[in-house]
């Protein structure tokens, strides 16, 4: 059995066709390669090195042209802005876990009852994995994890991660419906073009019984005025500039003086609570270049989860307020 094969195996029976939410199944070609196949939809999905990539539109159907033959142009042709950017910039979740409400969760052994008897547990929008990394080191569970852009997803396949994974998005899970004992998503649904879609599609997949660990931009933290006064300037530099030499100036001119006055404005006001921040070029573009950022009042959340049927557990602020963290549990 090959790397590819024995990377999915032992989860088909929680991931599916993203387009009929039908059972998928592994089909080795002539040439020995592996793919996923859904009978009931007529679609096939290829791998990207040992990563199934079940995007919903990454589906090739099994009759016409051979796979091999439109691969580039179909993968040329859903690319979106959002998968595009963390194609480019993976970031690595987060500033700092020690600092969030997740971190101690996490870490923290006053809170392992929430982490009981899991089996399934999924992450998605995994990044580079730093969460999944957490999980695995505290709670003992390695999280599948999910996310729309190789370039970030392909990390998580290394050391010291080592998580099976998909590329997918959150739009439409490629998971079973009730399949997950666990979800978490931080910071992600609000990157997405459609926040609700993304939140029912974590509510389908969860078991009844089963957590969600949500994590959403605030609307009464600093950072909101932050991104609405410097996003759309260092945006504007790229696009006149172009990507490429756009990067050079802001690595120069906004990066550098940010966090400069980051890092004064943490010092005067929060330092009690809050370590001055690492630079990163990766955080950075998280913070002010990424294509879509929402921003949510704590209500708005809680209501949304009721009407979805969820009970709220738990709710903070972190990150110097800069988000709020649920814990949901899904009724059994």
């Amino acid at each position: 059995m090959s790397t590819m094969e024995n990377a999915i195996q032992p989860y088909l029976k929680f991931i599916c066709d993203p387009v009929s939410r039908k059972p998928l199944e592994i089909e080795i070609s002539e040439q020995g390669t592996p793919s996923l196949v859904c009978k009931a939809s007529g679609l096939r999905y290829l791998f990207m090195e040992d990563i199934p990539d079940l995007r919903p539109d990454a589906g090739i159907p099994l009759h016409g042209e051979k796979a091999e033959e439109i691969f580039s142009k179909h993968q040329a042709e859903k690319h979106n802005e959002v998968m595009r950017h963390y194609d480019q910039k993976p970031c690595h979740n987060y500033m700092a876990l020690d600092n969030i409400p997740l971190g101690r969760w996490l870490r923290e052994e006053k809170y392992a009852a929430w982490f009981k008897d899991l089996g399934f547990v999924v992450e998605v929008g995994a990044g580079k994995g730093a969460i999944a990394e957490v999980f695995k080191q505290h709670r003992g569970v390695t999280p599948f994890c999910i996310d729309l852009a190789y370039g970030s997803l392909k990390y998580v396949r290394r050391p010291p991660v080592e998580a099976p994974a998909a590329l997918g998005s959150n739009l439409r899970l490629p998971l079973r419906d009730a399949s997950a004992d666990m979800v978490v998503s931080y910071g992600v649904i609000h990157h997405t073009p459609d926040p609700i879609m993304s939140f029912r599609e974590l509510v389908r997949v969860l078991k009844p019984g089963g957590k969600l660990m949500l994590g959403v931009y605030s609307w009464e933290g600093l950072y909101r005025s932050l991104y609405f006064f410097v996003s759309p300037q260092v945006k504007a530099v790229r696009k006149v500039l172009g990507p490429q030499l756009g990067d050079l100036v802001l690595k120069v001119t906004a990066f550098p003086l940010y966090y400069l006055a980051l890092s004064f404005a943490l010092a005067v006001f929060q330092k009690s609570f809050f370590p001055g921040p690492r630079r990163s070029w990766e955080q950075f573009g998280d913070d002010f270049l990424t294509p879509f950022a929402r921003f949510y009042m704590r209500e708005e959340m809680i209501s949304l989860g009721d009407a979805l049927g969820l009970r709220l557990i738990a709710h903070e602020m972190g990150g110097a307020r800069k988000a709020h963290f649920y814990w949901f549990e899904k009724p059994a």
